[in-house]
C-alpha cells in the first residue's frame, strides 16, 4: 500500500512552545537549559531573560502574528531571543549574519519583519533589568511592557527561507503545533529530562528546530558545539564525551567528513541522527563495522523537508546488504502521513515509484506572501482524517519496499541538495544573469569528484572572453553554499530539438577548475600542504597561489583542510586568517608562524596521523558562511 501513516501519539497539539517550556521551568528551575562554552543558563535564568526581552519587544510593537527578524550568531543569546519572540506572540525569522546584505534585506522584507533582534536589543533588555533592580518596580514598568499570554498552537512560530527557483528564497511558515509534533511524545526518538542535545546547526537550517526545542520542551539541555570542534580530529569525540551528549544530528555530508577522519567520534552517544541528504553508504558501512563500544547506540536516517518541520520519515539503520547502493529513509514518524502518488494524485501500486506527499500536523502553513506557490505545493489532502487539511508535495520520487520502508529514488525536478541545503539551480542562474558579461547560463549538480557540487556553464557576451569576477559577483548576492564550485565557459549552451537547454550535453568540468597557470610548490612544507589540499579537492595537484575556492572548495572542505593540517603538523591555524587568503602559500606561512611560536622546529608529521579522506560517496542525493547546515 502506498499510503503510510505514522503512529498516533497524544502530543500536546493544542499547546504552544512557551506554554510547554513554562511547564519545564516549573518542574526543574535549576536544571541546565543552555550550555554555551563558559555560559550555562538554568531553566529559571533562561525564563527570566527571555521574559525581559519579550517585554521589550512588546514595547516595540510586537504582538501576536508579528514577524521578528533575528540577526545573531549561535549561542545562548540566540536561544534567549527566539524564546522571547515566541513569548511576545511573534514568529521568529532567523537570518544568518554571514549572508550577503542584499539577501538578508530581502528575507526580512519578504517575511514582513518590522523588528529585528540584534545584540543591541539584548543589551537593552539587560539594562532594563538592572534599572528594575535599582530603581524599583514603578520605573521597571515604564521600561518593559508585560509579555502577552501564550500564543495558540496554530499561529506561526517561525519562518525559514529555502532556495527558490524564481531567483529569490521563499519563506516557509511553520506553526507551534508542528514543532510540538516533532519533539514531544513522538516515537522515532526518546527525549527526556536527561537529554543533552548537541547544537551544531545554523539557526536558518531546520535541524536547529530539533536541536533546541527537542531539548527545551523535554527538560533537557541544549549544548552549543563550536563548528570547528565538529571538524577537528579528536576534538569532536572529546567534546561529546566532556559534555555528556546523548543525542546529535548531523547532515550526511558532515557525517561523512567525520567518519573519514575519526570514525569513533560518536562513541557514547545514545542517538545519532543523520539526514539532509542521502546517507553515504561507505560511511554508514564503516560505522556499522566498528566495535559496539565505538559507535552510537542508534543510528537514525532522518528525512524531511523544511515544509514538513525537519523530520517526516525516520529509520533505524542496523545493517546494510552487501550490494546496497542506498539506505532506505524509513517510515513516517508519529502523527505524520506519507503518500506515494502518481500524476493523478492516486496511490501507486506497492513497489512502484511515485512522488512523495506528506500530510499531518507537521505540514507548514505555506510560503510567506506567496499564495499561488502555496496553493501549488500545498494542495488539499484527500486522504487526511482532519477536515480542511493540506499535504505537501515534496518533488521527491520514492517507492515503498516490501518491508514497508520508503526508498528515496531521486528528484522529479531540477532541485538538488548541496551539503544538506536545498538548492534550486534557477536561483543561481537568475543571479548570474545579472552579471553584465554573462549572456546565457545553466547551473547543474556535478558528482565527478565524489562530492556533489554546483557547476555553472555560461556563454559570455563577448565571444571568447571569460567574464571577470564571477565568484566575487555571486558572493555579494548569494550565501556560500549557492556559489558554484566551478565555472565553465562555452561559446553557446547546447539545446534540445525543442529549444531547451540540453543539460546532459554540457561539457565536463576542466580538471584544473579555473583557467589559471598553477605555481608548483617550492618547499617541502608547501608540497605536503598542497598534497593534502589536492586529496580533499579530488585534484591531481594544487598550485601554491591557487584560490582554494576557485578550485571547487567550500567552507566545509576548508575546515576539513585545516583540521588535517592541525593534526599533521601539531599546530592550530586560524580559519579566518586562511579564508582571508585561501592559498597554499598563505597556509604554509601560517603553519610556519604557528610552529615558530610553539618552538616546534621545522619537522613535519604526515601519513597516518593526518588520516585518510575515505571513499567517495555511494549514496544517491537527498546545513559555514553556513556550510552543510552548520554555522562557522
Amino acid at each position: 500500500m502506498s499510503i503510510l501513516r505514522g503512529a498516533s501519539t497524544p502530543y500536546p497539539a493544542d499547546a504552544s512552545i512557551p506554554s510547554v517550556f513554562a511547564a519545564q521551568v516549573r518542574a526543574r528551575p535549576d536544571a541546565p537549559a543552555v550550555v554555551d562554552g563558559g555560559h550555562t543558563l538554568t531553566y529559571a535564568e533562561l525564563d527570566a531573560r527571555s521574559d525581559r526581552l519579550a517585554g521589550l519587544l512588546r514595547g516595540r510593537g510586537v504582538t501576536e502574528g508579528s514577524r521578528v527578524g533575528v540577526l545573531l550568531e549561535r549561542g545562548h543569546q540566540l536561544v534567549t531571543a527566539l524564546l522571547a519572540i515566541l513569548k511576545a506572540g511573534g514568529a521568529y525569522v532567523p537570518v544568518d549574519p554571514a549572508h550577503p546584505t542584499e539577501r538578508r534585506e530581502h528575507m526580512l522584507a519578504a517575511a514582513e519583519a518590522a523588528v529585528t533582534v540584534t545584540a543591541e536589543e539584548l543589551r537593552l533588555a539587560e539594562r532594563a533589568h538592572r534599572a528594575e533592580q535599582t530603581e524599583g518596580a514603578e520605573r521597571a514598568e515604564d521600561l518593559i511592557a508585560p509579555p502577552l499570554p501564550g500564543a495558540g498552537s496554530r499561529v506561526p512560530a517561525y519562518i525559514l527561507f529555502t532556495s527558490g527557483s524564481t531567483g529569490r528564497p521563499k519563506g516557509v511558515v511553520v506553526e507551534h503545533r508542528s514543532v510540538l509534533r516533532l519533539v514531544r511524545d513522538t516515537d522515532y526518538v526518546d527525549l527526556g529530562a536527561d537529554e543533552r542535545i548537541a547544537q551544531v546547526a545554523d539557526s536558518s537550517f531546520d535541524a536547529f528546530t530539533f536541536e533546541v526545542w527537542g531539548a527545551l520542551l523535554n527538560g533537557g539541555a541544549v549544548v552549543v558545539i563550536p563548528t570547528r570542534t565538529v571538524l577537528t580530529p579528536g576534538a569532536l569525540a572529546r567534546a561529546l564525551a566532556e559534555h555528556r551528549i546523548t543525542t546529535m544530528f548531523l547532515t550526511s555530508a558532515l557525517f561523512t567528513a567525520v567518519m573519514a577522519d575519526r570514525p569513533d567520534s560518536f562513541a557514547g552517544l545514545r542517538t545519532l541522527l543523520v539526514g539532509g541528504d542521502a546517507l553515504n553508504v561507505a560511511a554508514v558501512r564503516r560505522l556499522l563495522g566498528l566495535d559496539p563500544a565505538a559507535r552510537p547506540g542508534r543510528l537514525l536516517n532522518g528525512y524531511g523537508p523544511t515544509e514538513a518541520t525537519t523530520f517526516a520519515v525516520c529509520g533505524k539503520v542496523t545493517a546494510l546488504a552487501a550490494d546496497a547502493r542506498s539506505v532506505p529513509i524509513g517510515r513516517p514518524i508519529a502523527n505524520t502521513d506519507c503518500y506515494v502518488l502518481g500524476e493523478d494524485l492516486a496511490p501507486v501500486a506497492a513497489g512502484e515509484p511515485g512522488e512523495l506527499f506528506i500530510g499531518g500536523p507537521g505540514v507548514a502553513r505555506g510560503y510567506a506572501g506567496q499564495p499561488e506557490l502555496t496553493g501549488e505545493r500545498f494542495p488539499a489532502d484527500p486522504y487526511a482524517t482532519e477536515p480542511g487539511a493540506r499535504m505537501y508535495r515534496t518533488g521527491d520520487l520514492v517507492r515503498v519496499l516490501p518491508d514497508g520502508r520508503l526508498d528515496f529514488l531521486g528528484r522529479a525536478d531540477d532541485q538538488v541538495k548541496i551539503r544538506g541545503y536545498r538548492v534550486e539551480p534557477g536561483e543561481v542562474e537568475a543571479a548570474l544573469r545579472l552579471h553584465p558579461e554573462v549572456r546565457e547560463v545553466a547551473v547543474v549538480a556535478d558528482d565527478s569528484t565524489g562530492e556533489r557540487r554546483l557547476v555553472a556553464h555560461l556563454s559570455p557576451v563577448v565571444p571568447g572572453e571569460r567574464p571577470a569576477g564571477l565568484r566575487e559577483f555571486l558572493s555579494g548576492r548569494l550565501p556560500e553554499w549557492l556559489v558554484p564550485a566551478a565555472f565553465v565557459v562555452v561559446p553557446a549552451l547546447p539545446l534540445t530539438t525543442s529549444g531547451k537547454v540540453d543539460r546532459a550535453a554540457l561539457p565536463p568540468v576542466p580538471a584544473d577548475g579555473e583557467d589559471v597557470a598553477a605555481v608548483p610548490p617550492r618547499t617541502g612544507l608547501e608540497r605536503e600542504l598542497a598534497a593534502i589540499a589536492a586529496e580533499l579537492l579530488g585534484l591531481a595537484s594544487v598550485g601554491v597561489t591557487d584560490d582554494f575556492f576557485a578550485l571547487g572548495g567550500h567552507s566545509l572542505l576548508a575546515m576539513r583542510l585545516l583540521s588535517r593540517v592541525d593534526a599533521a603538523f601539531d599546530v592550530r591555524v586560524d580559519l579566518g586568517e586562511y579564508l582571508y587568503d585561501p592559498t597554499i602559500e598563505r597556509l604554509a606561512a601560517e603553519v610556519s608562524a604557528a610552529r615558530a611560536n610553539a618552538g616546534t622546529g621545522t619537522g613535519a608529521g604526515t601519513g597516518a596521523e593526518a588520516g585518510a579522506v575515505g571513499e567517495p560517496g555511494e549514496g544517491a542525493a537527498e546545513g559555514t558562511s553556513a556550510a552543510d547546515g552548520v554555522s562557522p
